[in-house]
């Protein structure tokens, strides 16, 4: 919901609302206060509550952090309409290279207003920017590793995600497997709180069915499964990865 404050900076809300451009209002820490009907298209949202109540920043919607944070730095110094091109993540992982315009309120400086115009044609130099940012911070954290991080690390780069990402093509080199309606609906009972993409990453997992496996059938790719998977084990009681995979894998199956 956005505050008092900022309504009074928006007082022509149907205006803000029916912008031919994608537009969102964050605060001085890139946090999203508001977005218009465009934005939510955009962003392949739901309902605008999927950036407000769950506390989006803008930060994590631009690919690399730390242009994110020096954008917003940037934005916040100069006080003056700023335009760069960049590359968002949507809600559905997709990646789309944008023009960004955007500015402080005159009258007040907690708010700032963004457009996005998407340019269709990704830019190759950005792109190159960015994965040899990419390999290169990367490649920084193997000395903080151990092994099983170390290898992890080294599945990243060398599947080279990154390029993969910034194709917006999921590629199958398998055929869907079926998980069978009587698991999912004992999945179901087990974790009510999942959502049915989740329920049917658990429907895999409880086949014994490896993460490159899994992401043959999907074509996510292992990291994005192991990230999911994270939030799987967030939403429900279980303690640990490994009780969960024994949950899943002692469901019976079905005859």
């Amino acid at each position: 919901m956005i505050s008092d404050q900022l309504d009074n900076k928006l007082s022509h809300q149907s205006i803000f609302q029916w912008m031919p451009t994608c537009a969102l209002v964050i605060d001085a820490k890139g946090n999203i206060q508001e977005v218009n009907h465009q934005a939510i298209q955009f962003f392949k949202a739901s309902t605008k509550e999927d950036f407000i109540f769950d506390k989006q920043n803008i930060k994590n919607m631009i690919i690399d952090f730390r242009r994110a944070t020096e954008l917003i730095d940037l934005i916040n110094k100069n006080k003056e309409l700023i335009n760069k091109e960049i590359l968002i993540r949507r809600f559905d992982k997709t990646i789309a290279s944008v023009d960004l315009n955007a500015s402080v309120f005159p009258d007040n400086p907690n708010f700032i207003l963004i457009q996005f115009t998407e340019t269709y044609t990704q830019s190759q130099e950005i792109l190159n920017e960015l994965s040899e940012a990419f390999r290169h911070e990367a490649n920084r954290l193997k000395p903080y590793l151990n092994k099983p991080g170390k290898d992890l690390l080294e599945e990243i780069i060398v599947n080279n995600i990154l390029d993969s990402i910034t194709t917006n093509k999921a590629t199958r080199t398998s055929q869907p497997v079926d998980i069978g309606d009587e698991r999912m609906h004992q999945l179901t009972k087990l974790f009510p709180e999942l959502s049915k993409n989740e329920l049917i990453h658990c429907g895999y997992l409880s086949l014994k069915m490896s993460t490159n496996n899994i992401s043959k059938i999907t074509g996510k790719t292992p990291n994005s499964l192991r990230v999911a998977f994270h939030r799987i084990l967030q939403k429900t009681t279980v303690a640990s990865g490994k009780e969960l995979i024994r949950i899943l894998e002692a469901i019976p199956v079905e005859s």
